[in-house]
């Protein structure tokens, strides 16, 4: 199914932020560049998976950003170029990426500078924090689990054969609707185009996180009905 990835859209600057007009009660987070930095970790699999398949050339932390987004299989078919419609050589460089991520995924990620202080206060004030991610399910829950402790979020929904990766809203949806809060009070917050056209295709607002792993945010500025500079200002959207 296609999904609409330019929709109407009110832009809410930062000046106007604090007068949010629908106080929310359920954020949905996405993770890689919003919740965690995680690039470091995924950038060193990456180049080893690469180096161990024998293939010449590595990215950067800023040439990571461009990788991520839309989950583990399209992240290998842009890492692999000209070869990236290869069968072969994308089933060759998978579960080598895997694993190795798999092993390394904790050694230098981290949550953004005072994040983690923002969503407690946000949980004190009995708001419902969710994350849905393109992150392996299982990996999703290893890693917030252990930055933010088990149980933190009301849920963790990774990419699993159960949805189809975001911007499909199939998740978000689902999200929602465990959660019990009427729609009107959600909002979806994430750092990049693919966040903005997922929350949009949930039919929900998104508040754009500028701090994330997007390569060019001057192309989606003002796709978003709220930008946020900092983590605090995510206290603004209550």
């Amino acid at each position: 199914m296609e999904y609409k990835k330019d929709l109407p859209y009110h832009v809410c600057r930062r000046e106007t932020l604090y007068n949010v007009g629908m106080p929310y009660r359920h954020l949905i987070f996405d993770l890689d560049g919003t919740l965690l930095d995680t690039i470091d970790d995924i950038c060193f699999a990456v180049n080893k998976a690469l180096e161990t398949c024998g293939y010449p050339y590595r990215y950067d932390r800023r040439g990571t950003y461009a990788l991520v987004g839309d989950g583990a299989d399209a992240l290998l078919h842009r890492i692999l170029r000209e070869k990236g419609d290869d069968v072969a050589a994308f089933n060759e460089i998978k579960p080598i990426y895997m694993a190795l991520y798999r092993e390394h995924q904790v050694e230098h990620a981290h949550p953004f500078e005072g994040l983690k202080d923002v969503l407690i206060e946000l949980k004190n004030r009995g708001i419902r924090l969710s994350c849905v991610t393109n992150k392996p399910e299982a990996l999703a829950h290893t890693i917030l689990n252990l930055h933010y402790g088990e149980g933190f979020f009301d849920a963790i929904v990774g990419a699993s054969d159960a949805y189809p990766v975001k911007p499909d809203p199939a998740s978000t949806l689902a999200t929602i609707e465990a959660a019990g809060v009427p729609k009107e009070e959600c909002v979806y917050v994430g750092d990049s185009h693919v966040d903005i056209a997922t929350g949009h295709n949930a039919g929900l607002p998104v508040a754009l996180c500028l701090w994330g792993y997007e390569v060019d945010y001057g192309l989606i500025r003002g796709k978003a009905e709220y930008e946020l500079f900092e983590s605090k200002d995510i206290l603004k959207l209550i």
